[in-house]
């Protein structure tokens, strides 16, 4: 056996790896755009997709759920790019004498 066929596998996954990397951020805000914007549609939505009636008021509440779960994540992965291009400033910079 040699080294090579364990190098190579590795290296299968890589494109898939980035793909996915990129894409996460993606999805919160497609959420939001695909989010319909009234309560109606929504339960309308949910009883079509999931066969269970919902009443407007639970269409709502779910509603404001999801579109403040989609903002967090879209904020958490601002805060990642934001934090993994910002310059990082060495320990010993911040250490007072």
């Amino acid at each position: 056996m040699t080294g090579q066929c364990c190098v190579s596998g590795a290296e299968s996954c890589r494109p898939a790896r980035r793909l996915s990397k990129a894409a996460a951020p993606l999805l919160p805000g497609a959420l939001l755009v695909l989010l319909p914007k009234c309560p109606m549609c929504l339960a309308a939505w949910l009883a079509l997709a999931t066969g269970i009636g919902f009443t407007a008021t639970g269409a709502a509440w779910l509603q404001g759920t999801l579109a403040v779960l989609s903002l967090a994540a879209v904020a958490i992965a601002a805060a990642s790019i934001i934090r993994r291009r910002s310059p990082r400033r060495d320990r010993a910079e911040l250490t007072f004498r």
